[in-house]
């Protein structure tokens, strides 16, 4: 599969580089998904330990900062298969959390997303729903995927409410598949196929 390179180049971009000279990745209403850099790997640190972000991001051991800078360490486009953005507050001008794609499959044409709102205060606000609409058009209009899933741990309410929001099904629900805080919880699987998807927003 040829894959246009500079659709990805920001995985490059120089870490010295500041947030308005990075600029817009994915372009949104309130909220742009920008490249990860190292000068917020403190926040993000922060977010990924935060008790109430990671116990609903499906992360149960504690990340380093040194953990997340060999994630933003330059990969050869030709086997990435998962990568992240950043999602920054048009207004507010500041980070909020990430999103982004698990894994990606590149010849089955099928890739994982996820994503996190890091900042307690831009919960259940719309922010969450915007990201993965933005994720789920570059998935389908840039990088060709033909199909989209989410894991979503059962009690993380919020997150299964913003995937039927924009058009993800239940496809299966994995009883007893993960434990969390002292008592195993299903994992519930949502996808969507590229036609759905292209025939949800002919009506939107």
């Amino acid at each position: 599969m040829k894959i246009n390179k500079k659709k990805l180049e920001w995985i490059r971009l120089p870490s010295n580089e500041k947030q308005n000279t990075i600029g817009e990745f994915l372009e949104g209403d309130r909220v742009s998904l920008v490249p990860l850099h190292k000068e917020h790997l403190d926040l993000y640190t922060k977010w990924r330990n935060r008790p109430k972000v990671r116990r609903l991001a499906r992360s149960n051991l504690p990340t380093t900062k040194e953990d997340l800078e060999k994630f933003l360490e330059p990969k050869n486009i030709r086997i990435m298969d998962n990568f992240y953005f950043e999602i920054f507050h048009k207004k507010d001008e500041k980070p909020i959390g990430d999103a982004g794609f698990n894994k990606i499959e590149w010849i089955d044409k099928r890739g994982d997303i996820g994503l996190a709102i890091g900042e307690p205060e831009y919960w259940r606000q719309g922010y969450a729903t915007e990201a993965t609409e933005l994720l789920l058009r570059y998935a389908f209009n840039e990088l060709n995927l033909n199909k989209i899933t989410a894991t979503i741990y059962s009690p993380n309410i919020g997150s299964y409410i913003c995937a039927e929001k924009v058009g993800l099904k239940l496809e299966a629900r994995l009883e007893k598949d993960a434990y969390i805080e002292g008592k195993y919880v299903d994992n519930l699987i949502y996808r969507i196929f590229k036609d759905e998807w292209i025939e949800k927003n002919k009506t939107n």
